[in-house]
Protein backbone atom coordinates (compact mmCIF):
# COMPACT_ATOMS: atom_id res chain seq x y z
CA UNK A 1 0.00 0.00 0.00
CA UNK A 2 1.20 3.61 -0.68
CA UNK A 3 1.80 5.92 1.88
CA UNK A 4 0.13 8.89 0.22
CA UNK A 5 -2.96 11.68 1.38
CA UNK A 6 -6.43 10.25 2.52
CA UNK A 7 -8.12 9.33 -0.92
CA UNK A 8 -11.55 11.28 -2.44
CA UNK A 9 -12.83 7.78 -3.79
CA UNK A 10 -12.47 3.78 -1.88
CA UNK A 11 -13.49 1.09 -4.45
CA UNK A 12 -14.28 -1.73 -2.93
CA UNK A 13 -14.54 -5.12 -5.28
CA UNK A 14 -16.02 -8.56 -3.72
CA UNK A 15 -14.27 -11.59 -4.91
CA UNK A 16 -15.27 -15.32 -4.67
CA UNK A 17 -13.93 -18.19 -6.24
CA UNK A 18 -12.78 -16.35 -9.12
CA UNK A 19 -9.15 -16.02 -9.28
CA UNK A 20 -8.37 -15.29 -12.63
CA UNK A 21 -11.25 -13.07 -13.26
CA UNK A 22 -11.45 -10.58 -9.80
CA UNK A 23 -7.46 -10.16 -10.91
CA UNK A 24 -8.38 -8.85 -14.45
CA UNK A 25 -11.04 -6.52 -12.50
CA UNK A 26 -8.24 -5.35 -9.72
CA UNK A 27 -6.00 -4.79 -13.35
CA UNK A 28 -9.09 -2.54 -14.90
CA UNK A 29 -8.62 -0.02 -11.44
CA UNK A 30 -5.28 0.06 -11.06
CA UNK A 31 -3.43 3.61 -11.92
CA UNK A 32 -1.50 2.90 -15.20
CA UNK A 33 -4.94 1.65 -17.22
CA UNK A 34 -7.57 4.15 -15.87
CA UNK A 35 -7.27 7.40 -17.62
CA UNK A 36 -6.24 11.07 -16.34
CA UNK A 37 -6.69 10.40 -12.57
CA UNK A 38 -4.15 10.89 -9.77
CA UNK A 39 -3.55 7.43 -8.12
CA UNK A 40 -3.67 9.26 -4.33
CA UNK A 41 -7.34 10.04 -5.33
CA UNK A 42 -8.40 6.85 -4.95
CA UNK A 43 -7.66 3.69 -3.18
CA UNK A 44 -8.98 -0.22 -3.76
CA UNK A 45 -9.95 -2.61 -1.35
CA UNK A 46 -10.19 -5.82 -2.43
CA UNK A 47 -12.29 -8.14 -0.13
CA UNK A 48 -12.26 -11.91 -0.85
CA UNK A 49 -14.45 -15.15 0.85
CA UNK A 50 -11.43 -17.55 1.54
CA UNK A 51 -12.18 -20.65 -1.31
CA UNK A 52 -10.05 -23.22 -2.87
CA UNK A 53 -8.98 -20.99 -5.51
CA UNK A 54 -7.85 -17.86 -3.80
CA UNK A 55 -6.41 -14.51 -5.25
CA UNK A 56 -2.36 -13.75 -5.31
CA UNK A 57 -1.53 -11.18 -2.58
CA UNK A 58 1.74 -10.61 -4.53
CA UNK A 59 0.40 -10.19 -7.86
CA UNK A 60 -2.19 -7.40 -5.95
CA UNK A 61 0.43 -5.60 -4.07
CA UNK A 62 2.57 -5.51 -7.61
CA UNK A 63 -0.56 -3.43 -9.34
CA UNK A 64 -0.09 0.41 -9.93
CA UNK A 65 -1.99 2.35 -7.70
CA UNK A 66 -3.33 2.06 -3.64
CA UNK A 67 -4.53 -1.16 -3.36
CA UNK A 68 -5.32 -3.45 0.02
CA UNK A 69 -5.97 -6.63 -0.41
CA UNK A 70 -8.02 -9.20 2.67
CA UNK A 71 -8.86 -12.57 2.98
CA UNK A 72 -11.82 -13.51 4.71
CA UNK A 73 -13.31 -16.98 6.31
CA UNK A 74 -16.89 -16.77 5.54
CA UNK A 75 -18.76 -19.02 6.84
CA UNK A 76 -22.53 -17.92 5.01
CA UNK A 77 -23.09 -17.77 0.89
CA UNK A 78 -24.10 -14.00 1.54
CA UNK A 79 -20.62 -11.29 0.56
CA UNK A 80 -23.62 -8.66 2.87
CA UNK A 81 -20.77 -9.09 5.96
CA UNK A 82 -17.89 -8.90 3.76
CA UNK A 83 -19.26 -5.40 2.05
CA UNK A 84 -19.64 -4.56 5.32
CA UNK A 85 -16.52 -5.16 6.37
CA UNK A 86 -15.19 -3.31 3.60
CA UNK A 87 -16.82 -0.12 3.89
CA UNK A 88 -15.34 -0.06 8.15
CA UNK A 89 -12.08 -0.08 5.92
CA UNK A 90 -12.48 2.50 3.57
CA UNK A 91 -11.51 5.93 4.00
CA UNK A 92 -12.59 7.63 1.08
CA UNK A 93 -15.45 10.44 1.01
CA UNK A 94 -16.80 8.66 -2.25
CA UNK A 95 -16.99 5.21 -2.08
CA UNK A 96 -17.52 2.63 -5.45
CA UNK A 97 -19.03 -0.91 -4.76
CA UNK A 98 -18.23 -4.05 -7.13
CA UNK A 99 -20.76 -6.72 -5.11
CA UNK A 100 -19.51 -8.95 -8.35
CA UNK A 101 -15.76 -9.23 -8.36
CA UNK A 102 -15.76 -10.40 -12.32
CA UNK A 103 -16.30 -6.83 -13.71
CA UNK A 104 -14.03 -5.46 -14.97
CA UNK A 105 -14.47 -1.93 -16.34
CA UNK A 106 -13.05 0.48 -18.85
CA UNK A 107 -10.52 3.44 -18.81
CA UNK A 108 -12.99 6.30 -18.32
CA UNK A 109 -14.49 5.25 -15.02
CA UNK A 110 -12.66 6.88 -11.86
CA UNK A 111 -12.16 10.13 -14.32
CA UNK A 112 -15.53 10.46 -15.09
CA UNK A 113 -16.88 9.65 -11.64
CA UNK A 114 -14.88 12.02 -9.60
CA UNK A 115 -16.03 14.44 -12.66
CA UNK A 116 -19.87 13.76 -11.07
CA UNK A 117 -18.92 14.07 -7.70
CA UNK A 118 -17.03 17.53 -8.15
CA UNK A 119 -20.89 18.12 -10.14
CA UNK A 120 -22.66 16.95 -7.24
CA UNK A 121 -21.64 15.42 -4.09
CA UNK A 122 -25.03 13.77 -4.09
CA UNK A 123 -24.72 12.11 -6.83
CA UNK A 124 -24.64 8.24 -7.45
CA UNK A 125 -23.17 6.96 -10.55
CA UNK A 126 -24.02 4.23 -12.43
CA UNK A 127 -21.88 2.65 -14.91
CA UNK A 128 -23.80 0.66 -17.65
CA UNK A 129 -23.39 -3.58 -17.35
CA UNK A 130 -22.50 -5.84 -20.09
CA UNK A 131 -21.42 -9.46 -20.57
CA UNK A 132 -18.61 -10.28 -22.26
CA UNK A 133 -19.32 -12.74 -25.14
CA UNK A 134 -22.06 -12.17 -28.30
CA UNK A 135 -24.73 -13.74 -25.78
CA UNK A 136 -26.29 -13.23 -22.17
CA UNK A 137 -24.06 -15.55 -19.94
CA UNK A 138 -27.51 -17.31 -18.78
CA UNK A 139 -27.06 -19.32 -22.04
CA UNK A 140 -23.35 -19.96 -22.35
CA UNK A 141 -23.64 -23.55 -22.38
CA UNK A 142 -26.17 -23.37 -25.19
CA UNK A 143 -24.21 -20.66 -26.90
CA UNK A 144 -20.65 -22.65 -26.42
CA UNK A 145 -19.42 -20.02 -24.40
CA UNK A 146 -16.33 -21.00 -22.05
CA UNK A 147 -13.40 -19.79 -20.00
CA UNK A 148 -11.21 -20.68 -22.86
CA UNK A 149 -13.80 -18.58 -25.52
CA UNK A 150 -13.58 -15.44 -23.20
CA UNK A 151 -9.40 -15.70 -22.67
CA UNK A 152 -9.20 -16.07 -26.49
CA UNK A 153 -11.80 -12.64 -27.03
CA UNK A 154 -9.79 -10.87 -23.97
CA UNK A 155 -6.57 -11.41 -25.76
CA UNK A 156 -7.44 -10.53 -29.37
CA UNK A 157 -8.88 -7.01 -28.30
CA UNK A 158 -5.18 -6.29 -25.85
CA UNK A 159 -7.42 -5.16 -23.45
CA UNK A 160 -4.76 -3.89 -21.18
CA UNK A 161 -3.89 -1.07 -23.61
CA UNK A 162 -6.75 -1.28 -25.68
CA UNK A 163 -9.31 -0.91 -22.66
CA UNK A 164 -12.46 0.31 -24.80
CA UNK A 165 -12.00 -2.69 -26.88
CA UNK A 166 -14.46 -4.70 -24.84
CA UNK A 167 -17.18 -2.85 -26.16
CA UNK A 168 -16.15 -4.78 -29.08
CA UNK A 169 -15.95 -8.30 -27.66
CA UNK A 170 -19.74 -7.67 -25.63
CA UNK A 171 -23.55 -7.21 -25.25
CA UNK A 172 -25.40 -5.74 -22.79
CA UNK A 173 -25.66 -7.12 -19.73
CA UNK A 174 -29.82 -8.14 -18.23
CA UNK A 175 -29.26 -5.41 -15.72
CA UNK A 176 -29.96 -2.82 -18.10
CA UNK A 177 -30.92 -5.28 -21.31
CA UNK A 178 -31.95 -2.02 -23.46
CA UNK A 179 -29.20 -0.03 -22.89
CA UNK A 180 -28.19 3.04 -21.15
CA UNK A 181 -30.72 5.75 -21.84
CA UNK A 182 -33.53 3.18 -20.10
CA UNK A 183 -34.22 2.71 -16.15
CA UNK A 184 -31.53 0.31 -14.93
CA UNK A 185 -32.87 -3.14 -12.88
CA UNK A 186 -29.47 -3.19 -11.09
CA UNK A 187 -25.83 -1.60 -10.98
CA UNK A 188 -22.69 -3.89 -10.74
CA UNK A 189 -20.75 -0.83 -10.65
CA UNK A 190 -21.60 2.00 -8.82
CA UNK A 191 -20.52 4.90 -6.55
CA UNK A 192 -21.63 7.09 -4.15
CA UNK A 193 -20.92 9.31 -1.14
CA UNK A 194 -19.74 7.09 2.18
CA UNK A 195 -22.80 9.17 3.71
CA UNK A 196 -25.56 7.94 1.33
CA UNK A 197 -24.39 4.31 2.13
CA UNK A 198 -24.67 5.14 5.55
CA UNK A 199 -27.58 6.66 5.20
CA UNK A 200 -29.09 3.08 3.46
CA UNK A 201 -27.21 1.28 6.59
CA UNK A 202 -24.58 -0.02 3.89
CA UNK A 203 -25.58 -3.52 3.06
CA UNK A 204 -28.43 -5.25 5.02
CA UNK A 205 -27.12 -8.28 6.08
CA UNK A 206 -30.43 -9.88 6.19
CA UNK A 207 -29.82 -10.86 2.32
CA UNK A 208 -28.31 -14.22 2.96
CA UNK A 209 -28.89 -16.00 -0.86
CA UNK A 210 -26.25 -17.47 -2.18
CA UNK A 211 -24.35 -14.53 -3.85
CA UNK A 212 -26.34 -12.00 -1.65
CA UNK A 213 -29.32 -13.05 -3.67
CA UNK A 214 -31.26 -9.31 -4.67
CA UNK A 215 -28.73 -7.17 -2.13
CA UNK A 216 -26.97 -5.42 -5.34
CA UNK A 217 -30.79 -4.90 -6.89
CA UNK A 218 -31.29 -3.37 -3.30
CA UNK A 219 -28.48 -1.45 -2.65
CA UNK A 220 -29.41 0.26 -6.12
CA UNK A 221 -33.00 1.18 -5.43
CA UNK A 222 -32.61 2.39 -2.32
CA UNK A 223 -29.51 5.03 -3.25
CA UNK A 224 -31.68 6.07 -6.08
CA UNK A 225 -34.73 6.66 -3.97
CA UNK A 226 -32.49 8.54 -1.20
CA UNK A 227 -34.38 11.86 -1.58
CA UNK A 228 -31.22 14.31 -2.69
CA UNK A 229 -29.58 11.58 -4.97
CA UNK A 230 -29.21 12.40 -8.75
CA UNK A 231 -28.28 9.24 -10.73
CA UNK A 232 -25.54 10.09 -13.35
CA UNK A 233 -24.74 7.27 -15.83
CA UNK A 234 -21.96 6.96 -17.38
CA UNK A 235 -22.85 6.59 -20.58
CA UNK A 236 -19.61 5.91 -22.35
CA UNK A 237 -18.07 3.61 -20.17
CA UNK A 238 -18.95 -0.11 -19.08
CA UNK A 239 -18.37 -2.54 -16.63
CA UNK A 240 -17.63 -6.14 -18.29
CA UNK A 241 -18.73 -9.84 -16.36
CA UNK A 242 -16.34 -12.44 -16.94
CA UNK A 243 -17.74 -16.03 -16.60
CA UNK A 244 -17.47 -17.60 -13.77
CA UNK A 245 -19.80 -19.67 -12.59
CA UNK A 246 -22.06 -16.90 -10.98
CA UNK A 247 -25.41 -17.97 -9.22
CA UNK A 248 -28.09 -15.49 -11.22
CA UNK A 249 -25.11 -15.35 -14.58
CA UNK A 250 -24.45 -18.86 -15.63
CA UNK A 251 -26.66 -21.17 -17.27
CA UNK A 252 -27.98 -23.96 -14.37
CA UNK A 253 -31.60 -25.84 -14.68
CA UNK A 254 -32.00 -24.18 -11.81
CA UNK A 255 -32.15 -20.88 -12.23
CA UNK A 256 -35.55 -20.16 -11.77
CA UNK A 257 -35.83 -21.93 -8.56
CA UNK A 258 -32.89 -19.46 -7.38
CA UNK A 259 -34.35 -16.40 -8.45
CA UNK A 260 -38.21 -17.29 -6.85
CA UNK A 261 -35.70 -17.81 -3.62
CA UNK A 262 -34.56 -14.47 -3.96
CA UNK A 263 -37.60 -12.56 -5.02
CA UNK A 264 -39.17 -14.18 -1.82
CA UNK A 265 -36.37 -12.89 0.54
CA UNK A 266 -36.52 -9.73 -0.90
CA UNK A 267 -40.47 -9.50 -0.58
CA UNK A 268 -39.85 -11.03 3.15
CA UNK A 269 -37.29 -8.19 4.26
CA UNK A 270 -38.86 -4.95 1.89
CA UNK A 271 -42.45 -6.16 2.40
CA UNK A 272 -42.88 -5.43 -1.89
CA UNK A 273 -42.15 -6.35 -4.82
CA UNK A 274 -38.85 -4.94 -5.97
CA UNK A 275 -39.06 -2.51 -9.08
CA UNK A 276 -36.51 -0.58 -11.11
CA UNK A 277 -36.35 2.69 -10.10
CA UNK A 278 -37.67 4.52 -12.73
CA UNK A 279 -35.30 8.00 -12.79
CA UNK A 280 -34.02 10.34 -15.24
CA UNK A 281 -30.15 10.04 -15.30
CA UNK A 282 -28.21 12.76 -15.77
CA UNK A 283 -25.69 11.67 -18.54
CA UNK A 284 -21.82 12.06 -18.22
CA UNK A 285 -18.84 10.89 -20.21
CA UNK A 286 -17.26 10.96 -23.68
CA UNK A 287 -18.05 8.10 -26.55
CA UNK A 288 -14.99 6.15 -28.02
CA UNK A 289 -15.83 4.33 -31.17
CA UNK A 290 -16.44 0.87 -30.26
CA UNK A 291 -19.05 2.20 -27.67
CA UNK A 292 -20.79 4.74 -30.46
CA UNK A 293 -23.01 1.18 -31.57
CA UNK A 294 -24.61 0.78 -28.12
CA UNK A 295 -25.13 4.29 -27.96
CA UNK A 296 -26.95 4.04 -30.95
CA UNK A 297 -29.50 0.35 -30.14
CA UNK A 298 -30.13 2.77 -26.46
CA UNK A 299 -31.52 5.74 -28.41
CA UNK A 300 -33.52 3.39 -30.37
CA UNK A 301 -35.28 1.13 -27.66
CA UNK A 302 -35.69 4.55 -25.91
CA UNK A 303 -37.70 6.13 -28.37
CA UNK A 304 -39.59 3.04 -28.18
CA UNK A 305 -40.03 3.14 -24.39
CA UNK A 306 -40.78 7.08 -24.12
CA UNK A 307 -43.59 6.77 -27.62
CA UNK A 308 -45.31 3.78 -25.83
CA UNK A 309 -45.29 5.87 -22.38
CA UNK A 310 -46.82 8.64 -23.99
CA UNK A 311 -49.90 6.39 -25.80
CA UNK A 312 -50.77 5.42 -22.03
CA UNK A 313 -50.20 8.76 -20.86
CA UNK A 314 -47.82 7.22 -17.99
CA UNK A 315 -44.86 8.76 -16.99
CA UNK A 316 -41.54 7.45 -17.91
CA UNK A 317 -39.30 8.28 -14.88
CA UNK A 318 -42.47 7.99 -12.33
CA UNK A 319 -40.07 8.03 -9.25
CA UNK A 320 -39.08 11.64 -10.04
CA UNK A 321 -41.92 12.49 -8.61
CA UNK A 322 -41.86 10.59 -5.68
CA UNK A 323 -38.16 12.38 -5.05
CA UNK A 324 -39.99 15.44 -5.01
CA UNK A 325 -42.68 14.93 -2.73
CA UNK A 326 -39.79 13.40 -0.18
CA UNK A 327 -37.43 16.55 -0.86
CA UNK A 328 -40.23 18.72 -0.46
CA UNK A 329 -41.68 16.95 2.84
CA UNK A 330 -38.09 17.82 4.09
CA UNK A 331 -38.21 21.38 3.30
CA UNK A 332 -35.82 21.55 0.39
CA UNK A 333 -38.23 22.11 -2.64
CA UNK A 334 -40.15 25.08 -2.65
CA UNK A 335 -44.13 24.50 -3.54
CA UNK A 336 -44.84 26.12 -6.80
Amino acid sequence: MSEQRQPLLSIIVIAYDMQRQALNTLRSLASDYQQDVDAADYEVIAVENRSARTLDAQAIAELPGDFRYFLRDEPGVSPAAAINFAFAQARGRYIGLLIDGARMVTPGVIKHTLMAFRMNEQALVAVPGFHLGEHDQQFHLTNGYSEASEIGLLQSVDWPRNGYGLFDIACWSPGNARGALQPFMECNCLFASAECFREIGQADERFQCPGGGMLNLDVYRRLAMLPATQLVVLAGEGSFHQLHGGVTTSESGRREQILQRQQEEYLAIRGQPYHSPTLEPLLLGQFKWPATRFLELSAEWAQKRFQRFANDGRDPFADEQIKRESLRALGHVADH
